[in-house]
């Protein structure tokens, strides 16, 4: 379910391609072009003597007049293929982000060793409280808490991106998991919604606007995730390039790359995170019109109503539970 919920949260609205999203994969064809060039110290005579990596397109490109028409469509092939194929792992790169790692023994060794991390990292940030060093006083003590509200800031947002020990939520093995399902997490604990099976009402009930921006929100999530895979990927460009000491600098190259590809990412999904629970904050009651149900009167019973809901999507209302009434409403008092 974990795994459902974290990819539903993104997938489903984000877009299958953008102008965003195709920059990574043209860098990385870029690249591999510009290292050709260099093995060969121009452009100019490609095909003179042609080796092993240029040897099917200079033969493609000798033959005239349609040579260079087919060589020019394969690039184009090529290219349009490496970006489907990117796209479509998207999902399943960013699930492997999140923790899904197979039930082999090492990944339960490895899962149990990061969510031993991750318990420690929460209890750290749930009992931290830092008081002024003695002795600070007057301009002293005002700037120790000035600058100590940085630290205070950031370590709310990080205990922020985590469920809590009393949700039904799990730890999962990874920050970006954790932030994914610290979402699910903090809508079922304020307004009793199962994300589960309120999501994909909730998006269609926003106004076209708002879902607009969810969506581009959920696509440079994936973009990025996109931009970690070509970075990654990358690193094979090493097979062509001559000596030792160059490929060393190259797969340096792209490591270094990896990991700020990866902080980006971790970054974009903290805002996404962000973004989605601002938006029950603000628009969740057009989730309960969307379906006829009345909103919550107070907000003492907003969790009671948000369960209600849940249950009434899930299809798990007790025959024996109150009656739960519809109020359907015309489509010009909806539009208002």
């Amino acid at each position: 379910m974990l795994g459902d919920l974290v990819k539903g949260l993104l997938e489903p609205i984000a877009k299958r391609w953008s102008a965003v999203m195709g920059g990574p994969l043209l860098l990385f064809w870029l690249a591999g072009v510009l290292i050709m060039l260099w093995m060969r110290g121009s452009g100019t005579r490609l095909c003179r003597t042609p080796d092993f990596a240029a040897d099917v397109p200079c033969t493609i490109a000798a033959q005239r007049p349609w040579g260079p028409v087919v060589l020019t469509a394969a690039a184009t092939a090529v290219v349009v293929m490496s970006a489907w194929a990117l796209t479509a792992s998207a999902g399943f790169v960013l699930e492997v982000l999140a923790g899904r790692w197979g039930t082999s023994r090492i990944a339960l060794a490895y899962t149990r060793h990061r969510m031993a991390h991750h318990h420690a990292r929460r209890s750290d940030l749930a009992a931290w409280r830092h008081a002024p060093p003695a002795g600070l006083a007057d301009e002293d003590l005002d700037a120790w808490n000035s600058q100590n509200g940085w630290r205070a800031t950031r370590r709310r947002a990080a205990y922020a991106r985590y469920p809590r020990v009393s949700d039904p939520q799990h730890l999962l093995p990874t920050a970006m998991g954790n932030a994914l399902v610290s979402v699910s997490a903090e809508v079922r604990r304020m307004y009793g919604l199962d994300l589960a099976v309120c999501w994909d009402p909730f998006v269609k009930a926003l106004e076209t606007p708002v879902r607009d921006e969810l969506t581009a929100a959920a696509t440079r999530v994936f973009a990025r995730v996109q931009g970690l895979v070509c970075a990654a990927t990358a690193a094979l460009w090493a097979i062509v390039i001559p000596g030792v000491l160059p490929r060393l600098l190259w797969v340096a190259t792209c490591a270094l790359l990896v990991w700020a590809s990866h902080r980006s990412l971790r970054a974009g999904v903290d805002t996404y995170c962000r973004h989605v629970t601002g938006l029950f904050v603000v628009h969740r009651v057009r989730l309960y019109r969307a379906l006829g149900l009345a909103p919550p009167a107070t907000a003492q019973d907003e969790v009671n109503c948000g369960t209600t809901l849940s249950a009434v999507l899930s299809r798990s209302l007790r025959a024996s539970s109150a009656s739960v009434p519809y109020e359907w409403v015309s489509p010009g008092d909806s539009a208002a």
